[in-house]
Order: C-alpha cells, then structure tokens, then sequence
C-alpha cells in the first residue's frame, strides 16, 4: 500500500515563474484570513447602522451587536494595514510578482498613502480591541473625530477590495496561462462541487 501524504504542496509552477503557490501567496493570505473578516464584520455593521438610522433607536441586543461589529471591522482593518506596509506591497509587486502585476502600484501607492493619514490612532485602537486593556482611552480616541475617521475607514476598506479584487484577477489568469490550473478558484469550485478531494 502507498502512503499519501496530502500536507504536501505539489507546485506546477516552472522555475522562473516567480508567483508563489495560492497556498504560500502572503497577499492572498492577507486577503483571506483578515480582509474577508473585516469585510463580513463591516457588513453587519452597515446593516445595523442603516437600522438605527432609519427607525432612530436599536434594541439593547442590537446595540451591542453594533458595537462589536464596528470594533471588530476596524481591529482588522487595522491589522490589514499593517500587513499591507509589512509585506511591503509596492516592492513586492515591482520585483516578486509577474509583470502584469505592476498594474497595482499607482493603487498600491494610494492605499499607502491614505493609510498614512490616520494610521497610528488606527494601530492604538487595534490594540485596545486585541489585547486586554486597563481603559478606553484608545478606543474613545479613534472615535473623537467620529465622522472623518469612520468614513476614512470607509474609503480605505473599498480601496483595499479593489485591490485585492484585481490581484486576485492577475493571480487567476496567469494560473491559467501558466499551466497552474488546480491553483485556479474555478477549478477548485467544479471540484468541490463535484465532491471530488483534490491533492494541492
């Protein structure tokens, strides 16, 4: 009997293509594991914003779920600029991706600049959100200009979705055209719908 052993990542990529494996992408892991967080948390709370907005009251239960959303949201928001400066987005395009992917550095360098304008209130908050805090004093700070803050948060969280929107789009042609088809979205969909177990 052979052993399998499916923890291995088997690569189709050639020698010089310099895209890494969908599995070892750090963009597309910060896509997956924080933005799409940060993308369902802004959702439910723009769904109970509008409710307070249009009826002028929530419930207690609302209410808090409010709160949690907008905390959560903007804690990963937070961690997603982080990332975003740590993986040092514009030089990674520029010498560890494709060429086609240097498309994204005029809309990486304005996400780098609208991070800039309130980025340390941004990383105090994330911090009182993550970690165990002695008082409110970051978070009552992120919120003193609630309304220029919160639509910063806005703009830049609908930058970053159309960012990580077109590398993925990159990503899923030069799969295709590279031969890399089981690192493809749709492919892995028909599998998964097909109930068939794929060995990446």
């Amino acid at each position: 009997m052979v052993s399998i052993n499916t923890n291995i990542i088997v690569s189709s990529k050639k020698q010089y293509d310099n895209l890494p494996h969908r599995d070892e992408d750090s963009v597309l892991t910060l896509y997956a594991h924080y933005f799409l967080v940060a993308e369902l948390m802004r959702k439910n709370f723009t769904k109970l914003r509008a409710k307070l907005e249009q009826r002028g009251h929530l419930s207690q239960n609302d209410s808090v779920d409010l709160r949690i959303y907008a905390c959560t949201w903007l804690g990963f928001l937070g961690v997603i600029c982080e990332g975003f400066k740590k993986l040092n987005i514009r030089l990674l395009l520029l010498e560890a991706r494709p060429l086609d992917f240097r498309e994204l550095i005029p809309r990486s360098d304005e996400i780098g600049k609208a991070i800039k304008q309130h980025a340390d209130p941004l990383r105090e908050f994330r911090n009182s959100i993550f970690h165990l805090r002695s008082d409110v004093a970051a978070s009552r700070k992120f919120f003193e200009n609630k309304t220029s803050r919160i639509k910063w948060a806005e703009e830049l969280h609908v930058d970053f979705r159309a960012f990580f929107s077109e590398y993925r789009i990159l990503c899923e042609f030069h799969y295709a055209m590279s031969g890399r088809t089981s690192e493809m979205q749709a492919d892995r969909s028909r599998c998964k719908n097909n109930k068939l177990q794929t060995i990446i």
